[in-house]
């Protein structure tokens, strides 16, 4: 089942506030949406822009939906080339998922 439309402004928004307005030209945080998982992604532009115009993005989380069961979220992180799951009970609403990965208690999501 795919990620309910109305979380889409509430990811947009996050992301939005992750980076000051004055930082927005060399860094961002956006997100994209694929069946039931969004995965937040960190964006630089490019070092050549003369050669290159696209943004680079690095995958920071991913947050899966209807998982473990119906109606929950849940937080994976990246691991080399895999999502491994985030140790974070799930929840019901992705809120306290995103707060987590902004806290980023356990240093594995912005470093």
């Amino acid at each position: 089942m795919p990620v309910p439309k109305e979380y889409q402004s509430l990811f947009s928004r996050w992301c939005a506030e992750r980076v000051p307005g004055r930082a927005r030209a060399s860094l961002q945080v956006g997100y994209s949406i694929r069946g039931d998982q969004v995965t937040i992604v960190r964006r630089r532009p490019p070092r050549f822009p003369e050669l290159n115009e696209v943004w680079s993005s690095t995958p920071i989380a991913q947050l899966r939906h209807n998982d473990p069961e119906q109606g929950m979220w849940r937080i994976y992180r990246r691991v080399d080339d895999r999502w491994e799951r985030y140790d974070h009970p799930p929840a019901t609403m992705p809120e306290p998922l995103l707060a987590e990965i902004a806290g980023d208690p356990g240093a594995v999501f912005w470093t």
